[in-house]
């Protein structure tokens, strides 16, 4: 029997609205990636200047950003915060996605055999509004969201005409970051997504082959920087490609950072690890805002610390970043999310209303 025929999915969402706030008829024209640089610490960024890594500070110039972004409360390792990003949901508690585990899933394993019950996600709710999705990763270990959202293991579409169970129109893993980053472009030129999810591995990688160093010419430096030429052919792709250009969002982050002291970031209480970036670009964001100075009422900014998900104001975590790529596409909250579940992060100036 299919994992979606035991753990049925919620309730459907309610369709999307257009500007006048009436039900919007047409699929969204807004394209978004989610874009995932591991292990990448906000400071490396800073450290290595806008000379070294000028297409990362084109995003902080031309959108609005934060380098005192959080990842989970209680987890800063890969697979579970990359679940955070694709659910809106923490890691642990009533209403968590309770993946904890960092390897590759085994036969049969998903996310919702894992929690009991269906876990929704962006790939869910863009696929049954029809929307095209995609998933470009550089770990292996990537596989769980394309086994979790397969024709077997995806829901069934109640949401208009159904566009089937299998949530992933498009999955592609490679550890090769630069082939990876060329398959990405030649896929969207020939069939466009409206929302994709691209994973870069590198900081991650030397990182815990040589630590989260930050001395000039370290590794660690080396590899995030190894990401700035990758980011600026995506940018040069999305002002190009007819179907992109004009109407895309990025929206790039991270699932940890790394302890200076070790070559991890498994450490949850150490504000190296779950001190993470988070910057916004595309049509309509505020160039150069600062998230926190933007939502002054529904986010704070943590200082050092990570608050508990319990604190009263949130600060911004990774795991905004999926109900802000639905709202961006004019679509609603993640069904059972509780991280930006009120698709309440303000990243444009004005408000950005529903396509």
């Amino acid at each position: 029997m299919a994992l979606a025929a035991l753990f049925p999915a919620a309730s459907p969402a309610q369709p999307p609205k257009d500007a006048t706030g009436k039900p919007s008829k047409d699929p969204s024209p807004v394209r978004v990636i989610l874009i995932s640089c591991d292990g990448t610490r906000p400071d490396a960024i800073t450290t290595l200047g806008e000379e070294k890594v000028p297409s990362f500070y084109r995003l902080r110039k031309e959108g609005a950003f934060t380098d005192n972004a959080r990842t989970d409360y209680h987890y800063t390792v890969t697979l579970p915060n990359h679940t955070c990003m694709v659910t809106s949901r923490g890691v642990t508690g009533k209403q968590g996605h309770h993946w904890i585990k960092n390897s590759d899933p085994k036969l049969g394993e998903t996310l919702h055999s894992n929690n009991k019950s269906y876990v929704s996600s962006m790939f869910e709710v863009a696929h049954d509004y029809g929307l095209r999705t995609a998933l470009f990763a550089s770990k292996s270990k990537f596989s769980l969201y394309d086994v979790s959202y397969d024709s077997r293991s995806g829901a069934a579409d109640n949401i208009g005409e159904d566009n089937g169970r299998d949530k992933l129109d498009f999955y592609q893993a490679n550890p090769d970051t630069a082939v990876l980053m060329d398959a990405m472009i030649e896929e969207m030129g020939k069939h466009p997504f409206d929302l994709m999810m691209l994973h870069l591995r590198n900081p991650d990688s030397a990182g815990h082959a040589s630590g989260w160093d930050l001395t000039p010419g370290s590794d660690y430096l080396n590899a995030v920087a190894a990401l700035d030429p990758l980011l600026g052919k995506l940018l040069t792709a999305v002002e190009t490609l007819p179907a992109y250009k004009g109407n895309t969002y990025l929206v790039l982050t991270a699932d940890h950072g790394g302890w200076l002291d070790t070559k991890g970031h498994g450490e949850f209480d150490q504000p190296d690890n779950f001190t993470i970036p988070f910057y916004v670009w595309g049509p309509g964001v505020k160039p150069g805002g600062d998230l926190y100075a933007m939502n002054p009422e529904t986010r704070k900014a943590p200082g050092k610390e990570n608050p508990t998900y319990g604190a009263a104001t949130q600060p911004i975590r990774n795991g905004d970043a999926g109900n802000l790529l639905l709202k961006l596409l004019g679509l609603p909250a993640i069904p059972g999310s509780t991280i930006n579940s009120q698709q309440d992060l303000v990243v444009t100036a004005p408000v950005l209303s529903a396509p």
